[in-house]
């Protein structure tokens, strides 16, 4: 809670504002906030409500105004004490004594000479006011206490203005303090510092007419001249006297830099800057880093502007020269030289050794207040000597390298700029009107400069300065990487030259690596790629990984993942182009490939043991990779490498095209696809057939047409699948393949039952599963079981289902992966549902559910869950199931697959149509219905007419009939049985 009394009475309690009604009320409470956490004796607030003149029930009308205070939030902080009542709350909940903390600070500030700070300070405390204290409140007790605190918000103001005027300040002086004399038109200090700062500012006139003003209000008022000060200060502007004009001590030792008139963003690194730097007790050591083009020298140099005036014996600039072409970092002595002098120490003091100097410096800033810029540092060995030991100074140092030698410094690491910051700079660069007609184009070329405030910069004033160009024309040229490389170089200074030098001060090693980094495709990379690129051990690529990222030539976004910024890797693939001899990029682009077979192959032998494993291993056998022992892992890989992996591919099938360029795409398609990403596994599938020449083993090209038809189906373009498998299937047969011809009969089996063709899915799995089992391929077998048994219980033979997989007589226990146990079980778990023998169903169900938990296989987890759902929902208990199916449904919105999906939606629509809940039965088979107008899945969608016929018959809403016969119609050409014409237990069957 807090009150208000710097201005009209106010008690705020959380976002609103609490109602004090009547004077009695509004004046006790003011005169207890007066008086925050101290007593106020009942007598005390009687003459604060009647001004000494009570009525004989004065006490009681308090004490009413008390208990009618306490029905309030206000009387959660209101305390009967002895004598009298107590506000229970600190000075910092009262405005008036925030408002006395920032009077304090600001004496503070100002004793120690730092006037930045006092000034802001009092600028704080002045804001807190909203207008004339205890407005409307009234009494002897609340005018009395309002003078006080109008006079000590005068003295605020006053030494406001004196210390602004001081710093320069003399327009912001000049606006703020006319209004405020109108507000104290007696006050003559006020009216002097308004002169000033009038006369200052150039407009003397003003200042004139300022004394004549305040002149003629005295003499009205008061019958008598100004008093002699203010008369002496006006002959002085008369006579334009010299010794009024501004000086600052401050700023007699000022060495910094021009401050960049286009300053943009950076708030937050400002706001910290500015935070440290009001640090006590110790030297303050910013140490700001970053990548070259960041913009490390411009915000130090704005932030030393900024406060300033808070070191008044000198501001103090150095550039080091760590990273400048043509020159040699300055030695630690020779900038001392150069400091020493700009403090006015004469030669003869100066010593020659280092320690020696060193030590004359820190005497000579002992005490004094001065902010020293160490500009472009090479390391910290440079830096050391140079910094002071006296607590009253400031230093700021940039440096392209992170100074990890600094222990006692505050590290400032810069990122490139947020976009709204990035498309600002641009804007104030290239000038506002070039930009207006095309806002999206501005946030393409500052994308193309990677956000990088030096390429920004660069790009705007190219456009600046070519008025025939459009944004549109710039990012035309930007997008190609060779023409964005030229574009982005300038007379002096270019993003180019600038990666160059940092580039220059890595060592052999530490260059070769960042070399390699350009042979790389992908967005970012793990410690490991960059071992296998290297060719090094995972111990010696991290150090030189670690190296590049101190230089910022390398970023660490993710533990143990490194990126390079967009333009860096322009820079890093011409360094490799140049300087890489063919030979060896070939050689590094090899192991990166083989790298990425090895650990690919490692990860799919354990996410799909039952996969057919094509091709040779790999060459190359990387020193380490990272850790795949169970699919949590995987997953977590796969995630992290997603962007990678597609690029890889893509890489690996150009550059190994007429050998094995499909075995890696097959593999990371493989990957993609068990982990849900099935557009992108269907896009790398693609580029592994395509990659398939003349040279290329029938039972690869047989595999790879397999693996596309495989993604079309399960995206639910079944015409497409079908004809990608009848391709493969008559590569396998021409070339004698029994394996490609089995899986060719099982992925067959399983369009046919997506499309609705029970009878032929069967025939073609049991085909499937004869195969298998002359080759003891349990696996598959298993497989094969699966899709019988769904296509028999579609046709409403569940004691076949159930038969089918008692003659198989699978080991399910035998399954080193759990993932077929899991299914047969699922499948037994639904026939027997269909039979209305619930309590098995559900417990065949449940274990099918908890086997794919341990597997960690979500897609199947959701599957296995509709299918409990359903059974459940059967077995007559409703909101189980719906547990049971929201859990698959959250599933889903994770790993999109269109089946399940629509399946899920019908068993959640069947659930809430059991509990009469018509309408969001009927929301959930609309979406069903949705979904299976863009997959071919028209047993789903059969389900989902019949299911909103129902509702909307229940509803009493039109169109039931019409939904109906739609429902009926595919039925019947599925000779499917119709879920309406059988008995509640084998009703709305989801698989």
């Amino acid at each position: 809670m807090e009150f208000g009394i710097l201005g009209p009475l106010e008690v705020r309690h959380g976002d609103g504002q609490v109602t004090i009604g009547g004077t009695k009320q509004r004046r006790v409470v003011a005169t207890l906030a007066l008086n925050a956490g101290r007593v106020v004796t009942l007598g005390q607030l009687v003459d604060a409500v009647w001004d000494g003149e009570p009525p004989v029930t004065a006490r009681k009308q308090v004490q009413n105004a008390v208990s009618a205070l306490r029905r309030t939030p206000v009387g959660a902080a209101l305390a009967a004490v002895g004598p009298g009542y107590v506000l229970r709350v600190s000075v910092e909940q009262v405005d008036a004594g925030r408002f006395d903390r920032c009077l304090v600070e600001a004496h503070a500030a100002r004793a120690r000479h730092d006037l930045m700070r006092a000034a802001e300070t009092l600028r704080a405390g002045l804001a807190i006011w909203r207008g004339p204290a205890l407005a409307g409140v009234g009494g002897r007790t609340a005018l009395t206490a309002a003078g006080q605190l109008e006079e000590r918000r005068l003295s605020a103001v006053i030494a406001w203005a004196e210390i602004s005027l001081e710093l320069g300040s003399h327009g912001v002086v000049a606006d703020e303090l006319s209004a405020e004399l109108d507000r104290y038109p007696l006050c003559e200090p006020l009216a002097g510092l308004l002169m000033l700062a009038l006369y200052r500012a150039g407009r003397a006139a003003e200042s004139l007419v300022c004394y004549q003003r305040i002149r003629h209000t005295i003499a009205e008022d008061l019958g008598v001249d100004p008093g002699p000060e203010l008369q002496s200060q006006y002959q002085r502007i008369l006579a334009a006297d010299p010794a009024l004009n501004h000086r600052s001590e401050a700023l007699q030792r000022n060495y910094l830099p021009r401050d960049i008139g286009h300053f943009t963003g950076r708030l937050a690194e400002l706001d910290r800057l500015m935070s440290v730097a009001d640090s006590g007790g110790v030297t303050v050591i910013q140490a700001i880093d970053g990548m070259s083009g960041v913009g490390k020298t411009t915000i130090a140099v704005h932030a030393a502007h900024r406060f300033a005036g808070r070191f008044a014996d000198g501001q103090l600039f150095i550039d080091l020269h760590g990273h400048t072409a043509g020159r040699d970092p300055l030695t630690a002595e020779e900038a001392l030289d150069v400091l020493l002098r700009a403090i006015g120490v004469p030669d003869a003091r100066i010593p020659k050794s280092l320690d020696e100097r060193a030590a004359v410096w820190r005497g000579e800033l002992a005490g004094r207040r001065i902010l020293l810029v160490l500009d472009n540092a090479l390391n910290s060995a440079q830096v050391r000597p140079l910094l002071p030991g006296s607590a009253s100074c400031a230093v700021m140092i940039t440096s392209r390298r992170r100074l990890t030698g600094l222990n006692s410094a505050e590290v400032l690491s810069l990122d490139t700029l947020p976009p709204d910051d990035a498309v600002a700079l641009f804007r104030a660069v290239a000038g506002p009107d070039r930009c207006e007609a095309e806002p999206t184009t501005v946030i393409e070329v500052v994308k193309l400069c990677g956000h990088l405030p030096l390429a920004i910069s660069i790009a705007a004033a190219r456009l600046r300065t070519r008025p025939q160009w459009t944004v549109f024309d710039l990012v035309e040229r930007l997008a190609d990487d060779h023409r964005r490389t030229r574009l982005l170089q300038s007379e002096d200074r270019g993003v180019t030259a600038a990666f160059s030098l940092s580039y220059q001060h890595l060592v052999d090693a530490e260059q070769r690596m960042f070399r390699l980094l350009g042979v790389h495709p992908g967005s970012d990379i793990d410690v490991f790629a960059a071992a296998a690129l290297a060719g090094l051990t995972v111990d010696e690529a991290e150090n030189l990984l670690d190296a590049l990222c101190d230089m910022h030539l390398l970023i660490p976004h993710l533990p143990g993942r490194y990126r390079l910024h967009d333009l860096v890797r322009d820079f890093a693939r011409a360094s490799v182009e140049a300087e890489e001899p063919a030979s060896q990029r070939s050689a590094a682009l090899d192991r990166l490939l083989d790298y990425y077979l090895h650990v690919t192959q490692i990860a799919t032998e354990l996410d799909a043991p039952g996969r057919p494993s094509l091709g040779a291993s790999p060459r190359y056998r990387p020193a380490a990779v990272p850790r795949l022992t169970k699919t949590s892992e995987i997953r977590s890989w796969v995630n992290a490498e997603h962007a990678n992996l597609l690029a890889i591919a893509r890489l690996a099938a150009q550059h190994r095209a007429g050998e094995a360029g499909w075995q890696l795409p097959r593999n990371v398609g493989s990957l993609l696809y068990e982990n849900g990403q099935l557009s992108a596994s269907l896009e790398v599938f693609r580029i592994a057939l395509a990659a398939c020449g003349p040279e290329t083993p029938p039972v690869v090209k047989s595999a790879c047409l397999l693996d596309v038809s495989l993604m079309h189906k399960v995206l639910g373009q079944y015409r497409l699948a079908l004809d990608f498998l009848n391709q493969g299937t008559a590569n396998a047969a021409h070339s004698g393949d029994r394996d490609g011809i089995a899986r060719s009969l099982i992925h067959k089996a399983d369009l046919s039952y997506l499309i609705g063709s029970f009878a032929d899915a069967v025939t073609y799995a049991t085909r499937s599963f004869e195969i298998y089992h002359d080759q003891a391929d349990l696996w598959r077998e298993a497989a094969a079981l699966t899709v019988i048994m769904d296509a028999l219980s579609r046709l409403g033979r569940h004691r076949e289902a159930i038969d089918a997989a008692d003659r198989a007589a699978l080991p399910l226990d035998g399954f080193a992966n759990l993932r077929q146990a899991s299914a047969v079980l699922s499948r037994r778990g639904t026939a027997h549902s269909g039979l209305g023998e619930h309590d098995r169903a559900i417990r065949l169900l449940r274990q099918s559910v908890d086997l794919a938990r341990q597997g960690e296989d979500r897609r199947f987890e959701a599957d296995y869950l509709h299918r409990l759902a359903e059974a459940t929902r059967r077995s007559g208990q409703p909101y189980e199931a719906l547990n049971h199916a929201r859990e698959a449904l959250a599933i889903l919105h994770d790993i999109a697959d269109p089946v399940d999906l629509a399946e899920t939606h019908n068993v959640l629509g069947a659930i809430h149509s059991d509990v009469h809940d018509y309408e969001v039965s009927l929301a959930h088979y609309r979406q069903s219905l949705e979904i299976t107008a863009t997959v071919e899945y028209r047993v789903a969608k059969a389900h989902a007419h019949s299911g909103i016929s129902r509702c909307l018959s229940a509803l009493g809403y039109p169109g039931a009939q019409m939904h109906r016969q739609q429902a009926l119609a595919i039925y019947a050409e599925l000779g499917v049985p119709d879920v309406d014409s059988l008995p509640d237990e084998v009703t709305e069957r989801t698989m």
